[in-house]
């Protein structure tokens, strides 16, 4: 049996029960699997998080049949995964994220690191992420 945290493969979810709820995708740039999201137009239409959202609703599950790379379309009917759960989220450009950090929305509905009292943290990390676009598995706190 492998030692610590082992990134699934092809989901989302790593551990935990979600509270799943779907939207409409409203705005489909940088709506792949993985990302934060936030309301768009309206409460069941949505669209990425963008940097230091204050509103996250969660994160976006795998469409059924697809991969974590398949981008969401405008119009698609989607998964969103909240509650006290552990997920793969993707890191953003900024400075490294080291384990047990507070993590924020970054651009795209990526993650970044915060300070300590930022009221805006969705979770904190528990891997490490060095690269721009690393994924990494995050403790949800929304």
């Amino acid at each position: 049996m492998p030692q610590g945290l082992v990134k699934p493969a092809n989901g989302i979810l790593y551990a935990g029960q979600p509270v799943v709820t779907e939207y409409e995708v409203k705005t489909a740039t940088s709506m792949y699997p993985g990302r934060l999201v936030i309301t768009d137009t309206n409460e069941w239409n949505i669209k990425v998080a963008t940097s230091g959202a204050a509103t996250v609703l969660g994160v976006l599950d795998v469409e059924p049949g697809q991969l974590r790379t398949t981008l969401y379309d405008d119009g698609d009917q989607a998964r969103v995964l909240s509650g006290d759960i552990v997920v793969l989220l993707t890191k953003d450009a900024d400075l490294a994220i080291t384990i047990g950090q507070k993590v924020i929305p970054a651009n795209s509905g990526m993650v970044q690191v915060t300070g300590a009292a930022d009221v805006n943290a969705v979770g904190y990390a528990l891997q490490a992420a060095v690269a721009a676009s690393a994924t990494l598995l995050v403790k949800l706190t929304i």
